[in-house]
């Protein structure tokens, strides 16, 4: 399903700490001290019973209306795939919990996630245009995924010299970035690994005629 983001005072979203999409049961009464006027407010997640921690932010007549969350350190963006390599994983987590102070230092640790991704599928990983047109000409990767990486450049390219996109825009876009490695792990990762355990699930004799009707389609 369509990923969630954490929200202050929503019913449900994707959980920051076990990225199920769940119910939040929310506690409004605690105080950051007992000498503090601003309020800690608690969600706890009726999956993984953990909780995230929100510092109030705004209020009016005397209630909350606005509070960030502070606890887990990964803002809204979504979590990993589950199939991310673990050194991509590590990059990919680094970017999100600086994402909200510095959009631009997380989109240089996303386009060096993305680097590696690339070797992981196969690819030189020096180039992500030329490995990102390699793979989706070998369908490992769907053919639009090309126009939507040359934003990684043109984001990539804005971190180090600015001037090619507003903050705003930027921004965005950036934030955009952790959807794309998303994607990217679950076309070229979990997709594939999906489809041959099903494949293997098939019975030996229907599985040996099926390659060879392959085999001779391709000869």
């Amino acid at each position: 399903m369509q990923y969630i983001a954490p929200t202050f005072g929503a019913k449900s979203f994707h959980c920051p700490l076990c990225n199920t999409y769940s119910h939040m049961n929310w506690d409004r009464t605690l105080r950051a001290n007992t000498n503090s006027r601003t309020h800690v407010v608690v969600a706890m997640c009726s999956c993984c019973d953990k909780e995230s921690i929100w510092l109030a932010t705004a209020y009016k007549d005397g209630q909350i209306v606005q509070s960030t969350m502070i606890y887990p350190d990964v803002t809204s963006t979504p979590q990993p795939e589950v199939d991310m390599p673990e050194d991509v994983q590590k990059d990919y987590l680094e970017a999100a919990s600086i994402f909200s102070r510095s959009p631009k230092a997380s989109a240089a640790l996303l386009r060096l996630a993305l680097q590696k991704l690339c070797k992981h599928l196969g690819e030189s990983g020096e180039n992500i245009n030329t490995d990102i047109r390699n793979l989706a000409s070998k369908n490992v990767l769907p053919p639009l995924i090309v126009n939507v990486a040359d934003t990684v450049r043109i984001v990539g390219n804005n971190a180090v010299h600015p001037g090619e996109m507003n903050e705003e825009d930027f921004d965005y876009v950036a934030s955009k970035l952790f959807e794309l490695l998303n994607i990217i792990v679950k076309k070229g990762i979990s997709e594939p690994k999906e489809l041959k355990a099903l494949y293997e699930l098939t019975p030996e004799g229907p599985r040996r005629s099926a390659e060879k009707s392959d085999q001779k389609a391709t000869h």
